[in-house]
Parts: C-alpha cells; sequence; structure tokens
C-alpha cells in the first residue's frame, strides 16, 4: 500500500513539474537582415562593412525578460545548391555553434562572417534552472554580391564561349566540307574532354606547402589554457575551441566574461566575434573553418559584477590554422562540365556560323 501511495505521489510531481514548465518566446533576429557571403576565395572583395549580428532573445510566459537560462545558438548551411560554392568542403556543415549563461535571457553573437551563399538554419535552444527545455529553429538567407562572384563567373564562362565561337567559325569550313574532316575533329575533341577528364584529380587549390602549414593548437600559460578539439584542426570539420581561465593566484574565475575575435590573417577579415558568460573559468565553442589560411585567436577575458573576486583583465593572442584541402572531385567535375559546356555552344555556334555563310555564298553563285 505505502509503494502504491509512493508512486502516486511521484507520478503526480512529475505531473506537476510537466504542467508547470516555463514556456517561452524566442526571438532571433540578424543586423542587417540582407546577409553578404563571401563564397568567392580567389574574388577580390570591398569592405563589406561591419559583420552580420546575430541576436536572441527569451521571454517568459509574462512576456518579461526570462532570468539565468542557458542559450544556444547553432548555425549550420543547407547543402542545396546547384552549383558547388567556392569552398566546397563545408557545404551543409555546421558553421558555428555557442552556449552562454544569460542573466537577463539576451544573447548577441558581435559578428559572424557566413562564408557561403545559400541557406542557412540557425537552431536556439534555451534551458532554465529546472532543465525545462525548449527549441525553435530559423533560418537565414546569404548572397554573395553580384559585382564579384557572379559577374567574374559570367565573364569567365563568356570568354570561353567566345573561345569556342572562334575556334567553330575557323575550323567551321572544313568541318562542314568534309565527312573525313568531321571525324577528324571529333577524334581531336574526344582526346581533349578525355584530357580534361584526367586533369581533374590533379588539379589543386592548395600547395603541399600551404596544406602542411597547419598544427597541434595547445597554449598554456600560469592563467590560461587553450586549445582545439581535434588538435589539429581541419576545414569542413567542426573544431571546438575551449579556453579556461584562471586568476593572478591559479584559482579559476567565475562568472567572467570573455570577448573572442577569430581572424584571417592571410586575407585580413574577421571571421567570428562574440562574448560568452561562464559561471566556471571554462569558455567553449565551435567554429568551423572554412579556409586553410593562417588565422588568429584574440580572447580578452574580465570580471563582472557577479564575480566572487574582481581580477586583472586578461588578454592573450594565439595563432592556428585548418588543416587545408583541395576541392572535392565531384567539385571539379561540375566545373570542368560547366567549362566545357560554354566552350562547345561557342563551338556550335561558330560552325552553325560557319555553315550559314556557306550556305548563303552557294545561292550567290547559283543566281549568277
Amino acid at each position: 500500500m505505502k509503494r502504491f501511495i509512493s508512486t502516486l505521489i511521484i507520478a503526480f510531481l512529475l505531473l506537476l513539474s510537466v504542467v508547470a514548465a516555463e514556456q517561452y518566446t524566442i526571438d532571433f533576429s540578424t543586423t542587417p537582415e540582407k546577409i553578404t557571403a563571401r563564397d568567392n576565395p580567389f574574388a577580390h572583395y570591398d569592405d563589406l562593412g561591419e559583420l552580420p549580428e546575430l541576436a536572441v532573445t527569451v521571454k517568459d510566459s509574462a512576456g518579461q525578460p526570462a532570468k539565468d537560462i542557458s542559450i544556444t545558438v547553432t548555425v549550420t548551411h543547407v547543402d542545396d545548391l546547384i552549383l558547388p560554392s567556392g569552398f566546397p568542403w563545408v557545404q551543409g556543415k555546421e558553421l558555428f555553434s555557442v552556449t552562454s549563461y544569460e542573466e537577463d535571457g539576451a544573447l548577441t553573437v558581435d559578428g559572424l562572417l557566413f562564408p557561403l551563399r545559400g541557406e542557412y538554419t540557425v537552431d536556439v535552444t534555451v534551458m532554465d534552472w529546472t532543465g525545462n527545455s525548449q527549441k525553435e529553429t530559423f533560418t537565414v538567407e546569404a548572397a554573395e554580391p553580384f559585382k564579384q562572384s557572379t559577374w567574374n563567373g559570367i565573364i569567365f564562362v563568356a570568354a570561353l564561349g567566345i573561345f569556342g565561337f572562334i575556334v567553330g567559325l575557323v575550323f567551321g569550313k572544313d568541318l562542314i566540307a568534309s565527312k573525313k574532316a568531321q571525324g577528324k575533329m571529333g577524334n581531336i575533341l574526344g582526346i581533349f574532354v578525355l584530357l580534361l577528364v584526367i586533369a581533374i584529380p590533379f588539379t589543386v587549390a592548395h600547395s603541399e606547402d600551404e596544406i602542411g602549414e597547419s598544427g597541434i593548437v595547445h597554449y598554456e600559460d600560469s592563467q590560461v589554457l587553450f586549445y582545439t578539439n581535434p588538435e589539429v584542426p581541419d576545414i569542413g570539420a567542426e573544431t571546438y575551441f575551449t579556453v579556461e581561465v584562471k586568476d593572478e593566484n591559479g584559482m579559476p574565475v567565475n562568472n567572467a566574461i570573455a570577448q573572442i575575435e577569430l581572424a584571417n590573417e592571410e586575407e585580413g577579415f574577421v571571421v567570428l566575434e562574440t562574448a560568452i558568460f561562464s559561471q566556471t573559468g571554462t569558455f567553449t565553442f565551435q567554429y568551423g573553418i572554412f579556409d586553410g589560411a593562417p588565422h588568429l585567436a584574440t580572447v580578452h577575458i574580465e570580471a563582472t559584477e557577479a564575480s566572487s573576486y574582481q581580477f586583472v583583465p586578461i588578454e592573450r593572442e594565439y595563432a592556428f590554422a585548418g588543416e587545408a584541402h583541395n576541392p572535392p572531385f565531384t567539385a571539379k567535375l561540375i566545373a570542368t562540365a560547366v567549362m566545357l559546356l560554354a566552350m562547345l555552344v561557342g563551338f556550335a555556334a561558330g560552325v552553325a556560323v560557319r555553315a550559314c555563310k556557306k550556305s548563303k555564298c552557294s545561292e550567290g553563285e547559283h543566281h549568277e
């Protein structure tokens, strides 16, 4: 009987906790609303201004800012691109994720560079002190400037088409006149296509020296430990950055805030700016490195009013790099197919123009 009553009491308490679980309203926004992607690694980008800011606000059922909650934001690229991006190895991968304790129900990522064009999902998960968890998913769109990659791509494809047109115009006469020449031209074209396909695996975007630039990321002094997981970052793979901080006396700091900036040193632009609040002195975030260039992490940690004791602000800089890769075979195959198609279309147009001219000439001679 006692066991039965105890079971009823436990069931009642569980039901009560479910009913009493707080329902939060989660809002997400970006500033500016229109996000610019940096999709082409070979294009020169003018100053794109401030990086897009990501803001999450959480309110309780009474419409007031939620108190003492943990907010997790995860940004992931949606791999629905027809043509490969400039960074194909990170298509469809998680770009960024951070969890921060927030007293006032608001989390702001000061700046995040979106490297790929297309759609991204933003998953926001909220957890309160009771363990009650709630999740919302949002979407954002990033577009690259037309005058950058798109315009350059149009010019490049047009140039290939013009080249094919000239070839068709020059050799079109012989190709039309002789079936033997047609067979010969077909053989030459077939050999050319075969050579292109064979060359695809050997097309590289990075030299062996550049691929070997990355190394183990592990820095430690009397106050700060900075490391990544995996130890050797790899572009296209999730990389977790961890910063463990102690005060002047060797004790872990508490209720502190870390300002973190990641920058691409080779190109000279910032890829991430964010602040993380930690109750334990350990700050962790995930950033998917999309470029094998050398990077620099700048970390600034300081106490807050909630810290049990104040300490002198700490600032460090750490160099790191992701292991570079050459584009995947499929991306190179698609790029080759587009170039080949442009030349073939131009070539066919050139032959057609040549045939048209020959036909008109023949008609003129017949009338005479």
